[in-house]
Parts: C-alpha cells; structure tokens; sequence
C-alpha cells in the first residue's frame, strides 16, 4: 500500500504532524481504512484523533477510519487539548469490479482453458487496496444452431451442465455470462458487465 505523508506546523509549537492515508487521501464507505497518525517527538498516547462524518479508533498497526457518507471528512489532531493539524481525505464508495472467465473480461479463450474454470471471479484493475467481492449469482447463454440455451448458477462456481454445454464447442463460438451479481465488503449488490468471450 501507498504511504502519502501529510506534515503540518503546529499552531504555537515547534512540533509538526503527520498524517498518512494508505490510498492517495481516499477513504471507502464500508471497509476499515487504515490511516497513520503521528506527532514527532511526542508518545502516541497522548495524541487525541477525532474524525468528522464516521469515526476513528487506534489499533495495533496505526488508527482504522470507518467513514458514514460519502463526501469528506476531516481528521483532526490534538496534543494536550491544543489542535496540531487538520488533514481532509475523500470518501467514496468501493468501485464496482470486472467479472471475468480465466482471467478476461471480453476477447478469446481455447476451449481447454475454459474447461478448467472453476468459477467466475470479480477483480478491480489498477486498484491499490485488497478487496474482495463476492460473485452471488449468474447466467451463462450459449448459442448454436440448435438454439438459445441458459444455464443458472446461485454462487461463482462453474456448473456440471455449463461444462457439459462447453464441452462441444467448436472454434468461433461464442459463450455468455451474464446477470452477475457481486456483494463487497461494503455490504452493497452491485450488477457486473457480462462476460463475452469467443473459442478460438
């Protein structure tokens, strides 16, 4: 994770403050965000840390932020009843994930890789946090000459049937998973753009 230091003289002292958020001054709705605070030269148990829009408790690696609303919100720091430093971060909630089939979201996979997927999974490209969604549910279309045909599934796992319908695939085909519904740490259900892929 990213360290983005924050350093502020303090008002009538010689002692600066320090706040550093782990993800460029952005906090998420739903998920603790670990942020750290510090006054040099000064224990940290006498450093008192408020927060507006959410709340702020220390832990053994720094301080946990859980944020309210989405908008801003202000940490303010204080020794000895005296305000050191104020420091604003974002807060927005977690982006919705890419679902994808052996690691794509669109464009091609060899019938034998498609046979060894076990499930969908829901990622976030290029996002700097460890987050996890869940995959709920999802269709799978696969269409020939025979007709339109639609399998279910209530969790991520690849079905018995789906690999059955895979199985006889030729090159150029197309399958489908679509209705993917995904649930974050957040507590959110997010919809999740289909999954078109082509047998090459």
């Amino acid at each position: 994770m990213v360290t983005i230091p924050f350093i502020a003289n303090a008002q009538g002292t010689s002692q600066d403050a320090v706040v550093a958020a782990t993800n460029m001054n952005i906090l998420y709705l739903g998920v603790h965000n670990p942020v750290e605070v510090a006054v040099p030269g000064v224990l940290s148990d006498k450093v008192n840390v408020t927060i507006s829009n959410g709340s702020i408790k220390k832990v053994s690696s720094g301080w946990e932020v859980i944020p309210a609303n989405t908008g801003e919100s202000v940490i303010t720091i204080s020794v000895n009843g005296k305000k050191v430093a104020d420091k604003t971060f974002r807060v927005k909630t977690i982006p919705v994930p890419v679902a994808v089939f052996d690691g794509k979201n669109v464009g091609t996979v060899s019938k034998t890789d498609a046979l060894k997927v076990e499930a969908l999974e829901a990622v976030l490209p290029d996002f700097g946090w460890d987050i996890s969604f869940k995959i709920n549910s999802f269709s799978f279309l696969l269409s020939d000459e025979s007709g339109d045909r639609m399998e279910f599934a209530k969790d991520s796992r690849i079905t018995d049937r789906m690999k059955s319908l895979m199985t006889p695939l030729q090159k150029g085909q197309t399958i489908y998973f679509k209705d993917i519904k995904a649930t974050g740490p957040d507590g959110r259900t997010v919809a999740l753009s289909p999954i078109i892929l082509k047998i090459d």
